[in-house]
């Protein structure tokens, strides 16, 4: 990983955004974000993006941010991974289609795949990119004030506020099911419902009574929001023991 006190005070961190299958959500939310980054605009270069830049050609970079799921029949999807494999320093995944599969993976909420493309992959099970893949964000689409707060943990190389986005690379169900199995079922959950005003499909209920989360797996779009806003996840608490 590069670190930004290694550079003199000229040095802008180049970026760029790329698309796989998607609907785009996440590239709009990276764009929003910047309205309110003005103070990192100085540090910062877009050197890429289909939507802002007219370039053809990919130019090397230090951060690729990729939206949108790998799809295994489009050749298109190859050659453009390809490339940025050779042409940037570190990848980072955003959203809930490229880090963990989303609606692309599963077909809910009425995006289903079209006949002639019918397998996709989240960007982190694609073996060429793997091993430049540092970070993945959740959400579907991520908060804009969330991508704002991982940008400004990257210039700043702030190792604890970036270690979450680090694990996350490893999740592989990143559903409401993993806030039950990780975070309630081991009494870890104190009832806040943060979890449940993250979810943006409503998988995630609040139970009154109990004071705890409830989940509903046939709303789920697996994008990670829960699992990621959860105050007691991705803590080093020692496993529990049962006897």
């Amino acid at each position: 990983m590069f670190y930004s006190r290694d550079f003199d005070d000229d040095f802008k961190l180049k970026i760029g955004f790329f698309h796989f299958s998607s609907c785009s959500g996440c590239q709009i939310s990276f764009l929003d974000m910047f309205e309110d980054a003005v103070e990192v605009l100085d540090a910062v270069e877009l050197v890429y993006s289909n939507m802002l830049t007219k370039k053809e050609e990919i130019p090397e970079m230090n951060v690729a941010f990729v939206e949108g799921a790998f799809c295994l029949e489009d050749k298109r999807h190859t050659e453009l991974a390809r490339e940025i494999v050779e042409k940037t320093q570190m990848i980072v995944t955003v959203g809930g289609c490229a880090s963990f599969g989303g609606v692309r993976r599963f077909s809910v909420g009425g995006q289903a795949p079209q006949p002639a493309h019918q397998s996709f992959v989240p960007i982190t099970e694609v073996e060429i990119l793997r091993p430049k893949i540092k970070y993945a964000i959740p959400g579907c689409p991520p908060n804009p004030s969330l991508l704002y707060n991982f940008m400004l943990a990257l210039l700043e190389v702030n190792e604890e506020f970036l270690q979450p986005f680090e694990y996350m690379v490893l999740t592989k169900d990143a559903s409401g099911f993993d806030v039950i199995k990780e975070v309630v079922s081991k009494g870890l959950c104190v009832g806040c419902g943060t979890c449940v005003t993250a979810c943006p499909s409503g998988a995630l209920t609040f139970n009154q009574t109990y004071n705890k989360p409830m989940f509903e797996a046939s709303f789920c779009v697996h994008c990670g929001s829960c699992l990621g806003a959860c105050p007691q996840s991705f803590k080093p608490y020692p496993q529990p023991v049962y006897f």
